[in-house]
């Protein structure tokens, strides 16, 4: 197999989820071959499922969050696993997000034989591992077993080790960072699709803010509607993306748009595809968050904060979060003091045309790296698969 393309396999929740999708064509645009075991999320009977573009196992279907159900699924899935255990032997690294799909990489490893590097991604610190409770601790003790056996431990921001994995979890091994940028991939097949400068909402019309995403901030939601109905037809809100109804139930959103003309739910968008038409049609990127606050809305660094500055969309956050420095320390947007409701009142009775284009010119001017995943996700690999 002299000159094949060096085998991943990467064991993910969702072979639909945007952010495991993100990963793999990553790793396909860095000249690896994916082996995937993927489990699925419940759709929309009327949803049409993307499609895969690599080889694939699939696992079953889970439910987000339901981790009592989600454990015998997994068990069960095992043996589909091992049915591919020369390949598992073959590859050069086990990539596993999240730490159930993380126990399933950890027997197959074992259980396979394979000597790969084994990666344990981490993009959001669940609130499950925070807990005081039994469950909590439950879960901290089983992460730490995990990542004792773990070769690298990959993260989307440098908080998530300084303020979860170091003080809480003792772990002292190797990590590395791999922000939630544009998939360079993406870009140099359709440029024309990804313009920066496609278009932009006028300066003399209302102030448009766009929250994008995954909606399950169910603060956002009120703070934002707070802001629509008192600037009135000087502010217009657009929210697209995925609702996550258990944080934000659909006539909670509904009841929303009833009162304020000025906010609308545009429904969902294809990811990385749409982005440009997203982030050209708003002022202003929304990425506050209150989900975990204390913990995981405050060390984050969310993919609207590299979609917003790419395309030239000034972002919103919260002073106080990791979000809100980087924001501050690097001019891709404003911190917001609280209440952040004035904050923006302030922002949009005093906006300035010419202010404003200057702001938007030099996010555009800035060297894409700072937003693109060029080479991240390449020299990550190079470097686990050295090991």
């Amino acid at each position: 197999m002299s000159g094949a393309a060096p085998i991943v396999a990467v064991f993910g929740h969702d072979a639909y989820d945007s952010t495991v999708r993100k990963r793999i064509s990553g790793f396909q645009d860095a000249g690896r071959r994916v082996l995937g075991f993927t489990f699925a999320r419940p759709r929309p009977e009327d949803a049409r499922p993307p499609e895969i573009s690599w080889e694939n196992v699939p696992l079953g279907t889970t439910r987000d969050r339901n981790y009592a159900r989600r454990l015998p699924i997994l068990a069960s899935a095992l043996p589909r696993v091992l049915r591919h255990a020369d390949a598992l032997r073959e590859a050069r690294v086990i990539y596993a997000r999240n730490i159930d799909m993380m126990a399933l990489a950890l027997a197959a490893k074992r259980l396979s034989r394979s000597r790969a590097t084994l990666v344990y991604e981490v993009l959001d610190v669940q609130r499950v591992f925070l807990r005081e409770d039994g469950l909590g601790r439950a879960f901290r003790a089983a992460e730490r077993r995990a990542l004792r056996r773990t070769d690298c431990l990959v993260v989307s921001a440098p908080a998530f080790v300084s303020r979860y994995f170091e003080p809480v979890q003792a772990y002292a091994g190797p990590w590395r960072l791999l922000e939630n940028k544009i998939p360079a991939g993406r870009i140099a097949a359709a440029p024309d699709r990804f313009a920066r400068r496609l278009r932009h909402p006028p300066l003399d019309g209302p102030v448009v803010i766009g929250w994008f995403g995954v909606l399950r901030c169910a603060r956002s939601l009120d703070l934002l509607e707070e802001i629509a109905a008192r600037l009135g037809p000087r502010v217009r809100i657009v929210l697209r993306g995925k609702l996550a109804p258990e944080d934000i139930p659909r006539e909670r959103l509904e009841a929303a748009q009833a009162r304020c003309p000025n906010l609308a739910f545009e429904g969902p968008y294809a990811s990385p595809d749409d982005l440009a038409d997203l982030y050209g049609g708003v002022h202003y990127t929304w990425a506050l968050d209150y989900t975990d606050a204390g913990a995981n809305s405050d060390w984050l660094l969310p993919n609207r904060l590299y979609e917003g500055g790419y395309f030239g969309a000034p972002t919103l956050a919260r002073t106080g979060t990791e979000v809100g420095r980087r924001v501050a320390a690097d001019d891709l947007g404003l911190a917001l003091p609280e209440p952040p409701v004035e904050a923006v009142r302030t922002l949009v009775e005093s906006f300035d045309p010419q202010a404003y284009v200057a702001q938007r010119e030099r996010l555009l001017a800035r060297d894409p790296a700072v937003f693109v995943d060029a080479d991240d996700t390449r020299l990550l690999l190079d470097a686990v698969e050295r090991r």
